[in-house]
């Protein structure tokens, strides 16, 4: 590794710790509305803690109810924008949308999503707003965004895939991402633990595969993934049980990380699609 990627790597995260202030205040926050007990407990996180980072507004910004259907859908689980918040001043940006799911055979899980959806949502709002005039006054000249928004991933006739996510414009850009993995035909939530078998070490099957792939794209000069122990970061060790993954329309297994999380900024937000072999002996029937 050169001088300039380690000097790279270290302004990274000497970046991030300076902001460990403004975080430890949001914690707090979250704590009293228990909002880390969520099931969307990832993105409401990530919402607060680069929210703080951005404010402005103009006058009252209004909601905009723009309930749309995914086209192509022929299921009855599906995703909708259920509602929309938008400002642009010249200086400060925000586009935070509110998605919802429909048509899952759990109701309570449902409801469960959406009020998560629409509480991570709101969060993002009023931290957005309450925080405008501390930034205003410390950098008016600044240039800061946020997008709170969704993408559908999959759709196809067995399952809807949507990657819920928080991007962060100031300086640089920071993303996390919450993925929802849905079986159309019995309308049910898939968790990472349900793809395998009772018992599996599914962990460090997918964890072996995804350092030998990290490490190939390192020795190809084709990435910078933290693989060894140095001064500034950890090494990616294995993926955690509930990691972040998501079922492409080929049906393969996507394991995914958010940005800074495995590697540089300059990685974005890595994603492993696991070949079928590798997991066939402890792969779900």
């Amino acid at each position: 590794m050169s001088i300039r990627q380690l000097e790279e790597l270290k302004t990274e995260y000497e970046n991030v710790k300076a902001r460990e202030q403004l975080k430890e205040r949001v914690y707090r926050i979250m704590k009293r509305r228990s909002i880390m007990k969520k099931i969307v407990n990832v993105a409401a996180t990530a919402a607060v803690i680069f929210s703080i980072f951005v404010g402005a507004l103009n006058g009252v910004p209004a909601f905009a109810q723009d309930i749309a259907n995914i086209s192509g859908m022929e299921s009855m689980v599906k995703i909708l924008t259920f509602g929309r918040y938008q400002v642009n001043d010249g200086h400060f940006s925000a586009n935070i949308v509110t998605p919802k799911i429909e048509g899952l055979l759990d109701k309570e899980l449902q409801d469960k999503i959406n009020r998560d959806f629409k509480e991570s949502a709101n969060l993002v709002i009023s931290a957005f707003e309450k925080d405008y005039k501390e930034i205003k006054e410390q950098a008016p000249e600044a240039h800061m965004g946020v997008e709170y928004n969704y993408q559908v991933l999959t759709d196809n006739d067995d399952t809807l895939a949507i990657d819920v996510y928080l991007l962060n414009i100031v300086g640089s850009s920071s993303t996390t991402h919450k993925f929802y993995t849905i079986n159309k035909k019995t309308g049910e939530l898939i968790t990472l633990p349900s793809l395998f078998k009772e018992n599996a070490d599914y962990v460090n099957v997918l964890s072996e595969y995804i350092l030998s792939e990290m490490k190939r794209q390192n020795a190809a000069g084709e990435n910078m993934f933290w693989v060894e122990k140095g001064d500034y970061v950890e090494p990616f060790l294995k993926i955690k049980p509930d990691q972040n993954f998501y079922l492409n329309n080929e049906g393969d297994l996507v394991i995914c990380f958010d940005k800074y999380e495995v590697a540089p900024g300059a990685s974005g937000s890595p994603q492993f699609v696991i070949p079928k072999n590798i997991i066939k002996n402890i792969k779900m029937e």
